[in-house]
């Protein structure tokens, strides 16, 4: 996987992130629905390699979150950790996986503040 400019932006903008905007982030997820996200995680898949690269640069940093995020309540860790990651893959593959699948991945995080690629 090769490293992205617009992935790095994102990351860091991430790291900054607040429990609440991760909570806004929850809330427009489920707007868009569990099916077209669950579709759209399938069409941005990547190698296991790239799989474990991304997972454990998406873990590295929301490391200094855990805190914060563990504090906000149950659940919340975690699906900070899986929502980041699916958009994430979704800014990786953004070229070859189909735009709605894209915006399914990434608005969430656009409407809470996220820098990332704009949707198309």
């Amino acid at each position: 996987m090769a490293a992205s400019v617009e992935l790095d932006r994102f990351l860091e903008s991430v790291s900054a992130f607040t429990p609440e905007q991760f909570a806004t982030v929850s809330d427009e997820a489920r707007r868009v629905g569990a099916k077209a996200r669950s579709a759209a995680r399938k069409s941005a898949k990547l190698s296991a390699a790239d799989f474990s690269a991304l997972d454990r640069r998406v873990r590295t940093t929301l490391e200094p979150l855990h805190e914060a995020l563990s504090a906000a309540g149950p659940g919340v860790l975690s699906s900070a950790v899986s929502d980041t990651l699916s958009a994430a893959h979704g800014i990786v593959l953004r070229e070859r996986i189909p735009p709605e699948a894209y915006a399914a991945l990434v608005e969430p995080f656009l409407v809470a503040g996220a820098d990332a690629p704009p949707l198309a």
